[in-house]
Protein backbone atom coordinates (compact mmCIF):
# COMPACT_ATOMS: atom_id res chain seq x y z
CA UNK A 1 0.00 0.00 0.00
CA UNK A 2 2.52 2.50 -1.10
CA UNK A 3 -0.20 5.06 -1.94
CA UNK A 4 -0.85 5.61 1.78
CA UNK A 5 1.97 8.16 1.59
CA UNK A 6 -0.52 10.56 -0.02
CA UNK A 7 -2.73 10.56 3.08
CA UNK A 8 -2.24 12.39 6.36
CA UNK A 9 -0.74 10.01 8.91
CA UNK A 10 -3.34 11.06 11.50
CA UNK A 11 -6.08 9.73 9.20
CA UNK A 12 -5.13 6.04 9.49
CA UNK A 13 -3.37 3.32 11.45
CA UNK A 14 -1.78 0.27 9.79
CA UNK A 15 -0.48 -3.10 10.89
CA UNK A 16 2.43 -4.95 9.33
CA UNK A 17 1.92 -7.77 6.82
CA UNK A 18 1.44 -10.31 9.64
CA UNK A 19 -1.29 -8.29 11.34
CA UNK A 20 -1.40 -6.80 14.81
CA UNK A 21 -3.71 -4.75 17.01
CA UNK A 22 -5.62 -1.67 15.88
CA UNK A 23 -8.42 0.41 17.39
CA UNK A 24 -11.78 1.83 16.35
CA UNK A 25 -12.75 4.72 18.61
CA UNK A 26 -15.96 6.69 18.86
CA UNK A 27 -15.26 9.98 17.11
CA UNK A 28 -17.75 12.00 19.17
CA UNK A 29 -16.94 12.55 22.84
CA UNK A 30 -20.42 11.58 24.01
CA UNK A 31 -19.90 7.95 22.99
CA UNK A 32 -16.72 7.01 24.84
CA UNK A 33 -16.18 3.70 23.07
CA UNK A 34 -13.10 1.81 21.96
CA UNK A 35 -13.03 -1.47 20.07
CA UNK A 36 -9.73 -3.34 19.95
CA UNK A 37 -9.29 -5.17 16.65
CA UNK A 38 -7.06 -8.24 16.58
CA UNK A 39 -5.89 -8.73 13.01
CA UNK A 40 -3.96 -11.69 11.59
CA UNK A 41 -3.38 -10.01 8.22
CA UNK A 42 -2.29 -6.62 6.94
CA UNK A 43 -4.99 -4.17 8.03
CA UNK A 44 -5.61 -0.43 7.77
CA UNK A 45 -8.11 1.51 9.91
CA UNK A 46 -9.25 4.89 8.56
CA UNK A 47 -10.80 7.32 11.06
CA UNK A 48 -12.77 10.20 9.62
CA UNK A 49 -13.78 12.91 12.07
CA UNK A 50 -17.49 13.81 11.94
CA UNK A 51 -18.31 16.15 9.06
CA UNK A 52 -14.71 15.93 7.81
CA UNK A 53 -15.03 13.41 5.02
CA UNK A 54 -14.62 14.02 1.32
CA UNK A 55 -16.21 17.46 0.94
CA UNK A 56 -17.83 16.76 -2.41
CA UNK A 57 -20.10 14.01 -1.03
CA UNK A 58 -23.64 15.10 -0.27
CA UNK A 59 -23.71 12.89 2.78
CA UNK A 60 -21.72 14.22 5.70
CA UNK A 61 -22.30 11.07 7.74
CA UNK A 62 -19.16 9.06 8.42
CA UNK A 63 -18.64 5.95 10.54
CA UNK A 64 -16.12 5.64 13.35
CA UNK A 65 -13.96 3.15 11.50
CA UNK A 66 -13.40 2.06 7.91
CA UNK A 67 -11.20 -1.02 7.91
CA UNK A 68 -9.42 -2.64 4.96
CA UNK A 69 -8.13 -6.18 5.54
CA UNK A 70 -5.84 -7.92 3.06
CA UNK A 71 -6.66 -11.63 2.87
CA UNK A 72 -4.42 -12.58 -0.03
CA UNK A 73 -2.89 -10.86 -3.02
CA UNK A 74 -5.57 -8.70 -4.71
CA UNK A 75 -8.25 -9.68 -2.15
CA UNK A 76 -9.20 -6.89 0.24
CA UNK A 77 -12.19 -6.91 2.57
CA UNK A 78 -14.05 -3.87 3.83
CA UNK A 79 -15.37 -3.68 7.40
CA UNK A 80 -17.29 -0.59 8.55
CA UNK A 81 -17.77 0.09 12.28
CA UNK A 82 -20.15 2.55 13.91
CA UNK A 83 -20.03 3.03 17.70
CA UNK A 84 -23.03 4.08 19.77
CA UNK A 85 -23.35 4.24 23.52
CA UNK A 86 -27.01 3.23 23.21
CA UNK A 87 -28.83 2.07 20.06
CA UNK A 88 -32.36 3.54 20.05
CA UNK A 89 -35.18 4.11 17.60
CA UNK A 90 -34.14 7.74 17.17
CA UNK A 91 -30.54 6.99 16.16
CA UNK A 92 -30.76 3.70 14.22
CA UNK A 93 -31.54 5.46 10.92
CA UNK A 94 -28.47 7.68 11.45
CA UNK A 95 -26.32 4.58 12.01
CA UNK A 96 -27.44 3.27 8.61
CA UNK A 97 -26.63 6.63 6.99
CA UNK A 98 -23.17 6.44 8.57
CA UNK A 99 -22.73 2.98 7.01
CA UNK A 100 -23.67 4.53 3.64
CA UNK A 101 -21.14 7.32 4.10
CA UNK A 102 -18.55 4.73 5.10
CA UNK A 103 -19.17 2.70 1.96
CA UNK A 104 -18.86 5.78 -0.26
CA UNK A 105 -15.66 6.90 1.46
CA UNK A 106 -14.24 3.36 1.29
CA UNK A 107 -14.75 3.21 -2.46
CA UNK A 108 -13.02 6.58 -2.85
CA UNK A 109 -10.09 5.39 -0.71
CA UNK A 110 -9.94 2.09 -2.60
CA UNK A 111 -9.56 4.00 -5.84
CA UNK A 112 -6.91 6.32 -4.40
CA UNK A 113 -4.96 3.34 -3.08
CA UNK A 114 -5.31 1.51 -6.41
CA UNK A 115 -6.96 -1.56 -4.85
CA UNK A 116 -9.28 -3.99 -6.67
CA UNK A 117 -13.00 -4.19 -5.78
CA UNK A 118 -13.62 -5.49 -2.26
CA UNK A 119 -13.96 -9.26 -2.00
CA UNK A 120 -16.22 -8.89 1.05
CA UNK A 121 -18.09 -6.05 2.76
CA UNK A 122 -19.51 -6.15 6.32
CA UNK A 123 -20.93 -3.52 8.68
CA UNK A 124 -20.85 -3.58 12.48
CA UNK A 125 -22.82 -1.73 15.13
CA UNK A 126 -20.67 -1.42 18.25
CA UNK A 127 -22.66 -0.44 21.35
CA UNK A 128 -23.05 -0.68 25.11
CA UNK A 129 -26.84 -0.76 25.37
CA UNK A 130 -29.59 -1.97 23.02
CA UNK A 131 -32.80 -0.06 23.63
CA UNK A 132 -34.14 -0.49 20.12
CA UNK A 133 -36.62 -3.35 20.48
CA UNK A 134 -37.00 -3.38 24.26
CA UNK A 135 -40.55 -2.08 24.28
CA UNK A 136 -43.07 -3.67 21.98
CA UNK A 137 -45.36 -1.20 20.26
CA UNK A 138 -49.07 -1.26 20.82
CA UNK A 139 -50.34 -3.75 18.19
CA UNK A 140 -53.20 -1.43 17.26
CA UNK A 141 -50.63 1.13 16.07
CA UNK A 142 -49.43 -1.36 13.47
CA UNK A 143 -52.83 -1.73 11.80
CA UNK A 144 -52.96 -0.48 8.25
CA UNK A 145 -56.04 0.82 6.47
CA UNK A 146 -57.57 -1.57 3.93
CA UNK A 147 -55.83 -1.27 0.57
CA UNK A 148 -52.61 0.22 2.01
CA UNK A 149 -49.37 -1.73 1.91
CA UNK A 150 -48.06 -2.84 5.28
CA UNK A 151 -44.89 -0.91 6.04
CA UNK A 152 -42.07 -2.38 8.04
CA UNK A 153 -41.02 -0.15 10.91
CA UNK A 154 -37.68 1.51 10.10
CA UNK A 155 -35.90 -0.12 13.03
CA UNK A 156 -37.22 -3.65 12.50
CA UNK A 157 -34.11 -4.51 10.45
CA UNK A 158 -31.92 -4.26 13.60
CA UNK A 159 -31.95 -8.03 14.02
CA UNK A 160 -31.70 -8.83 10.30
CA UNK A 161 -28.53 -10.62 9.25
CA UNK A 162 -28.09 -8.17 6.34
CA UNK A 163 -28.88 -4.52 5.71
CA UNK A 164 -29.41 -2.79 2.39
CA UNK A 165 -26.67 -0.19 2.10
CA UNK A 166 -26.66 1.82 -1.15
CA UNK A 167 -28.73 -0.92 -2.80
CA UNK A 168 -26.27 -3.63 -1.73
CA UNK A 169 -27.15 -6.42 0.67
CA UNK A 170 -24.43 -6.24 3.33
CA UNK A 171 -23.95 -8.55 6.34
CA UNK A 172 -24.55 -6.73 9.63
CA UNK A 173 -23.03 -7.76 12.97
CA UNK A 174 -23.60 -6.54 16.54
CA UNK A 175 -20.67 -6.08 18.91
CA UNK A 176 -21.63 -5.31 22.49
CA UNK A 177 -19.12 -3.42 24.63
CA UNK A 178 -18.68 -3.66 28.38
CA UNK A 179 -20.02 -0.99 30.74
CA UNK A 180 -16.88 1.12 30.36
CA UNK A 181 -17.24 1.18 26.55
CA UNK A 182 -14.42 -1.29 25.79
CA UNK A 183 -14.53 -4.36 23.60
CA UNK A 184 -12.50 -6.70 21.39
CA UNK A 185 -13.10 -8.24 18.00
CA UNK A 186 -10.99 -10.48 15.78
CA UNK A 187 -10.90 -9.90 12.02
Amino acid sequence: MESLKYLEKSFYEKTGEKGGTLYVREQETSGEAQLTLRCSNETVVFSIKPNSGFPYFRTKNTPDGIVFVKREELHWELHIFECKKTVREDNWEKVKRQFEGGLLHAHMLRGLLNLPPFSKICVYTVYRHDRLLTKSPNPSLLRQPVGKAVKKLPYMDWNDRCLFILENEVPHHHIQLDDSGQGEYTL
